[in-house]
């Protein structure tokens, strides 16, 4: 071992001259071109990559558990589908496919909320139709061709004039339908208002700040937002929001698109479908990153009218 060094400073203003004794082992100093690091160096090093190491991977592991399942969503590009149903115009404009009874001797159905091609919703191809027609469609029996969306048990229908929609009205229908509505009370529930077009099929993500702005355009086309709902055990529920009137109320929607929200409202179920009737005044943002999880009550369509 060497013996320390010694470097003695003073101050010529003041006169004061103190010593500063730098100890350091020579045999440890690194040279970059050596071929090994000394001893002491490289234990030292070690310690220094293993907690950065785990660091970084309870970083990878927090992150990660805070990430959402990958989308399954589907969007059948390019591929034309005939849908026949019950078309109706309330809530939303929607195609009703009768599916048989259930278990209580009821029509059943599954409601395919229709969007129209790009960022816009179906009510203008629907205007269109009806002008051309000289007729009425809500409530009739109509088969239509479309490109189906689908994820997470919801199915909706792009509608575009350019593929000539309106396959045919069958009168008299070859069946007939009764919505079943169904008030849930008031509710409050915490979750994310979505661009259903992008979230169910054509974008990945379709939902959170990254996919907001495509989300804002797509509800100032037209396209009825939905309501994203995640359980305290991870199950999802989706809803249709509407004004205390029924109306669409878009121009407020997109102000929230992307947000943790919580949103009081009166609920109502229409068949497989709930519909939130609230206003600008009953929804309010969420601060946090646990609020999907902080889940006081959800609501979902069952087999019998409605379950809570």
């Amino acid at each position: 071992m060497a013996e320390p060094d010694t470097i003695s400073r003073g101050n010529r203003e003041t006169g004061c001259h103190h010593q500063m004794i730098i100890s350091m082992d020579k045999n440890e100093f690194y040279i970059g071109w050596n071929a090994e690091a000394p001893g002491g160096f490289a234990k030292h090093v070690r310690k220094v990559v293993i907690v950065l190491f785990l660091v970084m991977l309870g970083t990878a592991v927090i992150l990660s558990l805070q990430q959402r399942k990958f989308s399954t969503s589907s969007f059948e590009f390019g591929q034309l589908t005939e849908v026949t149903g019950i078309f109706q115009q309330m809530p939303v404009p929607a195609i009703k496919v009768v599916t048989g009874q259930d278990l209580f001797g009821r029509s059943s159905c599954i409601t395919i909320p229709l969007v129209g091609y790009g960022k816009f919703g179906a009510e203008g191809v629907i205007a269109e139709l009806e002008q051309e027609k000289k007729i009425i469609l809500d409530k009739k029996e109509i088969t239509l061709r479309g490109t189906l969306l689908y994820s997470d048990g919801k199915t909706l229908l792009q509608i575009d004039k350019n593929d000539e929609p309106l396959v045919k009205i069958n009168e008299p229908a070859s069946k007939t339908y009764s919505s079943v509505i169904k008030e849930l009370g008031s509710v409050q529930l915490s979750g994310e208002v979505l661009d259903p077009k992008c979230y169910f099929g054509v974008m990945k993500p379709g939902s959170g700040k990254p996919h907001r702005d495509c989300a804002i355009r797509c509800t100032a086309g037209g396209i009825s937002p939905v309501f994203w709902v995640q359980g305290e055990n991870g199950e999802t529920n989706y809803y249709l929001i509407l004004d205390a009137d029924g109306k669409k109320m878009n121009d407020t929607l997109k102000d929230f698109i992307g947000e943790p929200v919580t949103l009081s409202a009166k609920a109502v179920r229409h068949d497989d479908w709930i519909v939130l009737y609230t206003d600008k005044e009953s929804i309010r943002r969420i601060k946090g990153l646990n609020w999907s999880k902080q889940q006081d009550e959800t609501i979902s369509c069952g087999p019998d009218n409605a379950s809570r």
